[in-house]
C-alpha cells in the first residue's frame, strides 16, 4: 500500500478493527442497555492495556498525568455524546454530524499545532465528508425529515468537538507516551464513569458475553493501532481515514445483518475511498518534498 502513508495504514487498519467491533455493538444493543455494552468495553480495556503494559515494561500511569486523565475523560465524554445522539436522532442525521469531525480537527491541528494543510489535503478531507453525507443521507440535507431534537442536536455537536480534542491530544501524547499508556485512560474513565449512567442491568447471556468481549478486544485493538498511527502522521489528514468506517460498515451489514447497500451507499462509499487515496497521495508528496528539502538542506 504504497499510496498510503505509515500513518495512514496504521489508522486505516484501526479502523477496520473498529468496524468490527462496531458490528459487535450493534449485536449487543440489540438487547443489552448501550451504557452496560461501554461498561463492559472499558473493562476489557483496562485488562489488555495492563497486559501490554506488563510485556512492555513501560510505567502504568505515564509521564504526563494531568493530560492523560484529560484524554480520558474527554474520550468518555465524547463516546457519552455519541451514543445520546445516535439515541435521540435519526441515525443518518447522527451519523453525518459525528464524522464531521476530520475538518474540525484539521482547522484545530492548523490553528494550535501549526500542522500543515495543503489545498489537496483539505479537498480530500471535505470529498471524504461529501461521501458520508451521500452514505447517511441525513433528513436536514435531503429534506422529509421531523424536526430534530435540541438536545440531540447538542449530544452530536458535542461528539464532534469533544472527539477533536481527544485525537488532538492522543497526537501530542503519543509522541512521549508509549501507545498502551495512552489508551489506558479512557477505558479507566469508562469503567468508573459508566455505571453511573446505566438504568438498570440485563445479565448477558452466554453468547452476548462473547460478543461483548469482542467489542472491548475489537476496539481496543483498533484504539492500539490509530494510537501509534497519530504518533507518526499530521493529525489532520489521517483523521479522515476514519470516515472509512461507514464503508466497512455497510459490507458487515450486507455480509452479516442482511443489510444491502443502495445506489447512494455504492456513491458515497466511491467518493470515501476516493478521498482517502487523495489523502495518501498528498501526503506522499508532501513527505517527498520534505525529504527533498531536507537533503537539500
Amino acid at each position: 500500500m504504497n499510496f498510503l502513508t505509515p500513518g495512514m495504514r496504521l489508522m486505516l487498519l484501526g479502523t477496520f478493527f473498529f468496524s468490527v467491533g462496531s458490528l459487535f455493538v450493534k449485536m449487543a444493543g440489540s438487547r443489552l442497555p448501550t451504557m452496560e455494552v461501554l461498561f463492559v468495553r472499558g473493562l476489557v480495556g483496562v485488562v489488555l492495556c495492563l497486559i501490554m503494559l506488563r510485556k512492555s515494561g513501560a510505567g502504568m500511569f505515564g509521564k504526563r498525568k494531568i493530560l492523560l486523565a484529560a484524554r480520558g475523560i474527554l474520550g468518555f465524554g465524547a463516546m457519552f455524546a455519541d451514543f445520546y445522539a445516535i439515541v435521540h436522532l435519526p441515525l443518518a442525521d447522527a451519523l453525518v454530524l459525528i464524522f464531521s469531525h476530520p475538518v474540525t480537527v484539521a482547522l484545530l491541528a492548523w490553528a494550535l499545532m501549526g500542522e500543515r494543510l495543503s489545498k489537496s489535503a483539505m479537498f480530500s478531507i471535505i470529498m471524504s465528508l461529501a461521501g458520508v453525507t451521500l452514505v447517511c443521507r441525513p433528513g436536514f440535507l435531503f429534506g422529509g425529515a421531523p424536526e430534530l431534537d435540541p438536545l440531540g442536536l447538542l449530544a452530536a455537536l458535542v461528539s464532534v468537538f469533544l472527539t477533536s480534542w481527544a485525537i488532538l491530544s492522543v497526537r501530542v501524547l503519543a509522541k512521549t507516551e508509549p501507545p498502551a499508556v495512552v489508551m489506558l485512560y479512557p477505558p479507566i474513565a469508562i469503567s468508573l464513569l459508566a455505571p453511573l449512567f446505566i438504568d438498570g442491568w440485563v445479565m448477558p447471556t452466554a453468547f452476548e458475553w462473547g460478543v461483548l468481549v469482542g467489542v472491548g478486544v475489537f476496539m481496543n485493538i483498533g484504539q492500539f493501532f490509530m494510537t501509534k498511527g497519530y504518533a507518526i502522521e499530521s493529525a489532520a489528514r489521517i483523521s479522515g481515514v476514519s470516515t472509512l468506517e461507514i464503508v466497512f460498515a455497510a459490507m458487515w451489514g450486507m455480509l452479516f445483518l442482511g443489510e444491502i447497500p443502495d445506489l447512494w451507499t455504492v456513491g458515497g462509499g466511491s467518493l470515501i475511498i476516493f478521498g482517502v487515496l487523495a489523502l495518501g497521495r498528498s501526503g506522499m508528496r508532501e513527505r517527498a518534498a520534505a525529504l527533498r528539502k531536507g537533503v537539500a538542506g
